[in-house]
């Protein structure tokens, strides 16, 4: 079933619901075929959506485009891409697919508060473009109400060893981001990577460290023991291996990437003077990871 209009629209009866950015047909296979993945796993309902936000390019005025100009482009995106998710899936998994009028990191930002799940696709940073850009991925996982999955362009089922890493602060914080991880290995029946990195600047580093280095990574490693010990069990089936690293976290993450079905790291939650707000961490392997990347909002 395909909506075609820029309305407010509903999930299907008692059915969770992923998100899907999509900008045009041929262009985000990854994304579909992760959503798909995710929605076949859970019986879930897919939701395509593509978000119209007119360009303004430089003078002359008579080059500017009209949003009547721009809105024709919406159904168009909406029928081809719906036509290209039901070949994917084989007309197998649930789905509709909507268009709407502004920036996409706020229209899915606004669609996640009744989603499960909002996945959208970009490029490596070496790519020669992006179709998601930088910011708008960053928008959106800083502003999203449910979990955020960025998916690389060269993500296929099954071609990364069945691990979940997750980034965790000192004594396995933040929470939310432990359980998600944890839930989620349990969901596709992976194992579980519990990681932790710590590193000072250069002269603080090279001083501290060499006295306490070892000590450090044994307590640490107690710490975490003791922070997942009730979820290891609660899932008895995941597999868990817990890694402490005196490295920089981003980098950690980001290596593991190249061996992990997904990475989860946690986004900063609400202040008074910075209402939304994701940490370089969580940027950095956004940017850089080469695994789908989960952000999980933080209360």
């Amino acid at each position: 079933m395909t909506t075609t209009t820029p309305v407010t629209d509903h999930p299907s009866a008692g059915k969770p619901r992923i998100v899907v950015g999509v900008t045009g047909p041929e262009r985000e296979r990854a994304a579909l075929r992760y959503a798909a993945e995710c929605a076949r796993r859970d019986g879930a309902e897919v939701v395509l959506v593509h978000a119209v936000h007119p360009p303004y390019p430089a003078p002359p005025p008579s080059v500017l485009l009209t949003l009547d100009a721009t809105a024709d482009v919406g159904p168009w995106v909406v029928q081809e891409v719906s036509r290209e998710f039901k070949e994917l899936t084989a007309g197998a998994v649930e789905f509709r697919a909507i268009w709407r009028e502004g920036p996409p990191a706020r229209v899915l930002a606004e669609l996640s508060h009744d989603a499960r799940l909002v996945v959208v696709q970009h490029r490596h940073p070496h790519g020669l473009g992006r179709l998601f850009t930088g910011s708008t991925v960053n928008g959106l996982a800083a502003h999203a109400a449910c979990p955020v999955v960025s998916v690389p362009p060269d993500w296929t089922p099954g071609t990364a060893p069945n691990e979940v890493v997750v980034g965790v602060h000192e004594e396995g914080g933040p929470r939310d981001v432990l359980e998600t991880a944890f839930g989620w290995a349990a969901a596709t029946r992976a194992s579980l990577r519990v990681v932790h990195a710590w590193r000072l600047d250069a002269v603080y580093d090279d001083i501290i460290t060499r006295r306490v280095t070892a000590e450090w990574r044994e307590e640490e490693k107690t710490l975490l023991r003791e922070a997942v010990a009730d979820l290891a069990q609660q899932h008895p089936d995941v597999r868990v291996e817990l890694e402490v690293r005196h490295q920089w976290p981003s980098d950690v993450l980001v290596d593991d990437s190249q061996a992990a079905a997904l990475v989860v790291v946690g986004r900063h939650g609400p202040r008074p003077w910075e209402p939304h707000h994701l940490g370089s961490i969580a940027r950095t392997v956004l940017r850089e990871a080469r695994s789908p990347v989960m952000v999980v909002p933080l209360g």
